[in-house]
Formats: structure tokens, sequence, C-alpha cells
């Protein structure tokens, strides 16, 4: 059986996309499959040791051969250019049979490069399409044209989620004959080990948070898309109904300064703890009573279906992706963006309602087992990739005119 070459490429640091593309790395097929990983730089920028794994660590805790090509979110002609070309020679010169970009940057550069390298199988995972969410179309304007122009040197895009797959249509991405749905998904064995209330007591204690005190608690990039400046204002909210509470803002990003204001200026210095990135987000979640998520774009946030997994209720905005994976008032519950008040009275409410709270916590969990599983994602991953070869392999002949 021939065995097929497969870069897996990224622009992203970590996070949800860099779990998605490891346990890609890992779980593939490897009498079907060579893998070859590509990450954008060696490590964090700010050099944070207590966040997520760098990507060549994660690469090589897998076996996956890597290279690094750097690559910046934001649009710069030249060194997105300067990038194009490392991404291209490194194709041409490993011969690929099957390249898969993930995220926007990433899914720009390397589909052209791929295609004119004369990769025979380019696919696309966008994880979140750059110009979702709100704000006038004008500016959302170049991201568009990016991805309808490099729509045109893939054969499928993958979409993580329906509601991702109705945005691509929406905007004529892509015909729909090319969109595969495959949702994000996890390793479930990672999720059953519950830490003890004398691991909870420790983590109170590491945090100076008083073992009487609830925890309220939100996970991701501190960056526009995730809008943390709502979770920060709900918390300010709640401080004045729910004097036993307290907030746990973990990640690092572009507004970790304008989230450390703000957290001044509300007076939750005591009450809110930054705890930059972490590697024990399951611990936490687990020492939770409630999770919240604000994002204001997706395509299917991890850290949503790790807190549902952990069977905590989750508290979350109408987002992409998100609204999926919620059915509000079942499994989770679902607020407007940029609803502080109604974000601080959900969370009230969830947690004036222990008995309730914890049949959504049991449904949230049902829902990830069921789902989103990586024993049902992988498959669905290799059986594309194959077919997409035997297409390419054996195309459509075309039907002859009759005379």
């Amino acid at each position: 059986m021939k065995k097929f070459n497969v870069l897996q490429i990224t622009q992203s640091l970590g996070g949800g996309v860099q779990k998605h593309i490891i346990q890609i790395c890992k779980r593939l097929d490897r009498k079907r499959f060579t893998i070859t990983g590509c990450c954008s730089q060696e490590s964090r920028p700010d050099g944070e040791k207590n966040g997520d794994i760098p990507f060549p660590e994660a690469f090589q805790k897998v076996g996956v051969p890597y290279f690094v090509v750097p690559m910046h979110r934001s649009i710069n002609p030249w060194r997105d250019f300067v990038a194009f070309l490392r991404i291209y020679k490194k194709i041409k010169q490993e011969s690929f049979d099957l390249v898969h970009a993930h995220s926007s940057k990433a899914g720009v550069l390397a589909r052209i490069a791929a295609r004119i390298a004369g990769v025979p199988v380019i696919v696309y995972s966008p994880q979140g399409f750059s110009f979702d969410g709100p704000g006038p179309l004008i500016k959302k304007l170049p991201y568009l044209i990016f991805e309808k122009i490099a729509s045109f040197f893939c054969d499928t895009i993958i979409t993580v989620s329906p509601s991702e797959k109705k945005l691509a249509l929406q905007y004529n991405i892509i015909k729909e004959d090319k969109i595969k749905v495959i949702p994000s998904s996890l390793n479930l064995e990672d999720y059953r080990q519950i830490i003890t209330d004398e691991e909870r007591k420790e983590y109170l204690r590491r945090f100076a948070i008083p073992f009487g005190n609830r925890v309220v608690t939100m996970i991701g990039r501190l960056a526009p898309q995730k809008d943390p400046l709502t979770f920060i204002n709900a918390c300010a909210l709640l401080k004045k109904d729910c004097p036993a509470l307290s907030f746990l803002l973990v990640g690092d990003g572009p507004m970790m300064e304008a989230c450390l204001q703000k957290i001044r200026e509300l007076g939750l210095q005591i009450e809110m703890k930054v705890l930059g990135w972490r590697r024990d987000c399951t611990a936490l979640f687990q020492m939770s009573d409630v999770v919240v998520n604000t994002s204001l774009w997706e395509g299917l946030p991890h850290t949503l279906l790790e807190a549902m997994a952990c069977e905590k209720p989750v508290v979350a905005t109408k987002a992409t992706g998100i609204i999926d994976v919620i059915n509000d008032g079942e499994n989770g519950f679902l607020v407007p963006f940029h609803s502080p008040k109604l974000l601080a009275d959900k969370i009230k409410w969830v947690l004036d309602n222990t008995g309730i709270a914890m049949k959504i916590g049991k449904e949230a969990k049902k829902t990830v087992e069921h789902n989103y599983s990586l024993e049902k994602t992988i498959p669905m991953i290799e059986e594309l990739y194959l077919q997409l070869f035997n297409k390419k392999k054996n195309p459509p002949t075309r039907k002859s005119k009759k005379a």
C-alpha cells in the first residue's frame, strides 16, 4: 500500500489549533501516511514556561519531524511574501502528496504555494474564518478577498462546525460540494480522571482563594476575538450580589494590559486571578463551578469542549461553532455578544440552581462523548484524504456529447 507524504502546517502558536493538529499527527495511520509538521516559531515570544507546549516540542512528543517558517497574524506584504517563498521551497523539496493548512495565514500562503509546487491534494481548515465576527464589512473585506482567492488553490475545506460551513456558503467562499464538516474533538481519556477534594483545596490555597468560595473561570487568548473585557465587566456585577465568589482568567495575548487595567478600575484585584498561560487547564476546569466563553467568532472552541467534557455548566456567547454544540438550557447556556449584565445574570442563575447546573453538566459531557470524540473524527479525516487521492488518481470522465 502506498504511503502518502502529508504536511500539516499552521501559523497558530498554540491553543485549540495546536491540540487539534497534534492529535491528527499522533493518530493518523502511520502505515498509510508519513507526516511532517510546520509551525511559525520555536516558542512563544514571551518565553512563558508555564503555558502551552511550544509547537516544536509538541511535534517531537508525537514523533513528527517539523520545520519552522516565521508567519505573523497581521497582513504584511513583504514578510508574507518571504514566508510564502520559504513554504514553497520546502514543499517542492519534500514532494508532499497532501498539504493540510490550518488557520487563515497559513491557509492562504500554503494553499497557493502547494498548488504552484504541484501538490496533488490540498486541504484547508480555517479554524475560525478571519472575516467572521461583528464589525463593518469594509474592515473584513481584505480577509474575505484572500479567502476567496485561496479557495481556488485547494480541493476541500474542512469546517469544524455546521455554522462555519454556513458562513463559508453565505460569503461564497467555495462550492458546497468542496466543504466537509469534521468537528474538532477530544481524547476523552484525558478527562476521565477527576481531581480530589484535597487537590482542589491545594489549588484554592495556591491562588489565595477562600475555601468556601465558588469559582467562575474563563480560559482563552486575551484578544479581541475572545472579548475578555465582557467577562471582566460581568464579574464586577457578580461581585456585588455574590460576595463568596472568585474568578479565574487564564490566558495571555495582546489585551493583557487592557484586562489588567479594567480589573484595577473595577476593583477586582482580590477576586480575579489572572494566571497567564497554563498547562493544567483540565484541572482548572474541574475545580470551577461555572465556565464562561465570551468569543465573538470561532470555528469551534476547544476549551468549550474541554469544559463540557469535565461535566461543567458553560455560559457562552452565540458565536459560530458554539451554537452548534450548546442547546440553550439543555447542555449549557447561551447569551448575546457584549452583554455583561445578561452574562452575569445567567452565571448567577446557574450558581443559584446547583441541582439543575449538575444536570446540565452531565448533559454537556454526554454531548462531547457522543459527537466530539477523536475515535470518530480521525477516521473521517483519513477517509477524506484517501477519497481525494483516489479522485485525483481516477478523475471522472466527461460524457461525450451526442451528435
